[in-house]
């Protein structure tokens, strides 16, 4: 009987809330201080008519040239327009250094493609594309870390929007994206899109059709 208070003691600190572990914190994607190099082409957004590129990454810096987008109709209805594509050779802060854009895609024997500024500048992460062929995003560039998203079937862009390429690491990108799409590949109302940042790889740098390309996910 000496020892019964001492159990009921124990029992209770054992199972009451108060004294209950905490959950685990959830798992967020490790983002690299400072400026990352990268290595990868990609292409222009299409949600503004023109992506200005800057002397340097701030929205303050000279506007050097512009980049134009397939937003709106393009000046000649006969034409089809494609994306003007670059080289990203680093990402800081939110935004990408590029270089080399091009509209070569664009035009047709009797037209030529658009005026594109096709030296080095920096423009807003959130202006660039890249496709991915991946259903898995990952906390670290580094497919024996937690995995953060699994699409099951269906990669990153055939569901979800990329909002922003945040940081690179080799075949490794880190990316912003909302997911818009079902896995019916119905379009989401705004109220069940689900946002995210995690690391992906299987990089298709190719807008018009996918890449001939080994899976990563395998």
């Amino acid at each position: 009987m000496t020892f019964r208070p001492i159990f009921l003691v124990l029992a209770t600190l054992t199972l009451s809330p108060a004294f209950a572990a905490p959950p685990p914190a959830q798992v967020t994607a490790w983002t690299p201080p400072g400026a990352t190099t990268c290595s990868f082409s990609g292409w222009t957004n299409d949600e503004k008519p023109v992506v200005q590129v800057r002397a340097a990454p701030s929205s303050q810096a000279k506007v050097l040239g512009t980049l134009p987008t397939t937003r709106g109709e393009g000046p000649d209805p006969t034409i089809d327009y494609y994306s003007v594509t670059f080289d990203v050779a680093e990402a800081r802060d939110g935004w990408l250094r590029i270089k080399n854009a091009s509209d070569a895609k664009t035009g047709n024997d009797q037209s030529r493609p658009r005026p594109v500024y096709q030296g080095e500048g920096w423009i807003e992460a959130g202006d660039a594309n890249i496709a991915i062929q991946s259903a898995r995003g990952y906390a670290r560039p580094d497919p024996a870390s937690q995995r953060l998203l699994d699409l099951q079937d269906n990669w990153l862009t055939e569901r979800a929007k990329v909002q922003g390429i945040v940081a690179c690491d080799g075949q490794w990108l880190l990316l912003d994206y909302e997911i818009r799409n079902s896995d019916k590949f119905e379009a989401l109302p705004p109220k069940d899109r689900t946002r995210g940042r995690a690391w992906f790889r299987g990089i298709c740098e190719i807008s018009e059709t996918t890449c001939d390309m080994p899976s990563v996910d395998k």
